[in-house]
């Protein structure tokens, strides 16, 4: 018998539930659950759903089919490469629970249990799975009193940056416990329960959102907004490149643009044999600007490097809650595309997003315009794609440019909600 699609929703949230040990004494689900929820989601498939959206689905009268994107992330957590693997999984554990067992009707004659064996071996191994799924037990997650998590900067702006934690879970019962720098699941460290100080370094400017865990929970956040002095640029070999290259040089605009070329990054060291990730910086909080009305335009262009097989660019814009960015890259390479507007992401795998496959040797005219949280992106005065978000992300803390290799911005002008402009750079001499 086929299972809604409600069903297997429904089953979904049952198995997450269990396997993250989710619930208070009453069973009765907390925030800081969700909260927890959407740090593995992220941390397992790079997909990043607010908590509004979580809470939203886990309402008990909520019966609306999420987007695939939500529903690829839930099943990220429960080991499943995307949903229609979870479902056909799920059917098959249905079809052989044990009450459709039971269930089924009898010839009249003598009874023969052995006949039954094979179909209770499976069960047993449906069953077994389902629990090994579930990871080792935790002891219970208890927190009693107040909990202590707060940062200190021993430098007002800049990186590298050390910041000191202060902590206290004397009030929290839990086998382990561990302090996360921030996205990033591979910076998550022990902490001593009985200590009160963790000191972090953060090499890479933005805004961060430390982590206290205890067990697999997230417990507290605290946010850390580490500042640059205009625009800052750094090389890398990858995004997940904990240790970036700094590059020091004090006039960055050549030609009316701020551009670092190929020779720049071999007088600092950098390896131009590797592919890089060349990136500009620039963090800050601009005057009354958020994340549901703002409108950026600025021109961009790769160099042209024969060393790079799909060049392109990306431009980052930087939130309290989360971030934005529209990924362009040479034609050939579309599979490589993608959009994010908050909690919705859109890729070329999943998308047609050959529109944003251009001639990236060329100025390409780039424009984002969000409106009452629906943004509309523009190439060459013209718009080409819309993404409509739900959740407020708060203010704008920055923007970031990646380049495949090496690159250069014309300008860069960023206007707030009430067409105010708030910040522009001309990159004039």
């Amino acid at each position: 018998m086929d299972r809604s699609e409600h069903e297997h929703i429904a089953d979904c949230k049952r198995l997450i539930e269990e396997k993250l040990r989710f619930g208070n004494e009453q069973g009765e689900l907390r925030q800081r659950d969700l909260e927890y929820l959407a740090t593995i989601i992220e941390d397992n498939s790079g997909i990043k759903l607010s908590l509004s959206t979580l809470k939203r689905l886990w309402k008990k009268d909520y019966d609306k089919v999420p987007h695939p994107a939500t529903l690829q992330g839930l099943v990220s957590v429960l080991g499943y490469k995307d949903w229609q693997a979870f479902k056909q999984r799920e059917t098959v554990a249905a079809e052989l629970s044990p009450e459709r067992v039971m269930a089924i009707p009898r010839r009249p004659g003598r009874f023969k249990p052995w006949l039954f064996l094979p179909i209770a071996g499976v069960v047993a191994v449906v069953c077994w799975l389902i629990a090994f799924r579930s990871g080792p037990q935790h002891k219970k997650l208890a927190i009693k009193g107040p909990v202590t998590f707060t940062g200190n900067k021993t430098v007002s702006q800049g990186v590298p940056s050390t910041i000191i934690f202060n902590y206290d879970v004397s009030n929290v019962e839990a086998d382990s416990f561990f302090f996360q720098q921030s996205w990033n699941p591979q910076d998550r460290v022990p902490l001593d329960p009985t200590g009160h100080v963790y000191s972090s370094i953060y090499y890479y400017p933005g805004f961060h959102r430390a982590k206290l865990i205890a067990n697999d929970s997230l417990v507290k956040r605290f946010k850390v907004h580490i500042t640059t002095d205009g625009w800052f640029p750094l090389t890398r070999n990858s995004f997940e490149d904990n240790r970036p290259i700094y590059i020091r040089k004090k006039n960055l605009v050549q030609d009316g643009a701020l551009h670092l070329t190929r020779e720049d990054l071999l007088a600092a060291d950098v390896d131009m044999e590797k592919e890089e990730v060349l990136s500009y910086f620039n963090i800050r909080e601009f005057d009354n600007t958020r994340s549901d009305n703002f409108s950026i335009d600025t021109r961009i262009a790769c160099d042209s490097l024969q060393t790079v097989p799909c060049p392109g660019f990306q431009l980052v814009i930087v939130c309290e809650e989360n971030i934005f960015f529209v990924r362009i890259t040479g034609k050939g390479c579309e599979r490589d595309i993608a959009v994010k507007m908050g909690e919705v992401m859109d890729d070329g795998i999943h998308k047609d997003l050959s529109v944003f496959g251009r001639n990236v040797y060329q100025w390409q005219h780039l424009q984002v315009k969000v409106v009452n949280k629906k943004a509309t992106i523009y190439l060459d005065e013209q718009p080409v794609y819309s993404i409509s978000f739900k959740d407020d992300f708060g203010k704008v803390m920055g923007l970031v440019y990646n380049f495949n290799g090496t690159g250069a911005i014309d300008y860069v002008r960023l206007k707030n909600g009430e067409n105010k402009e708030v910040y522009a750079d001309e990159f004039d001499q």
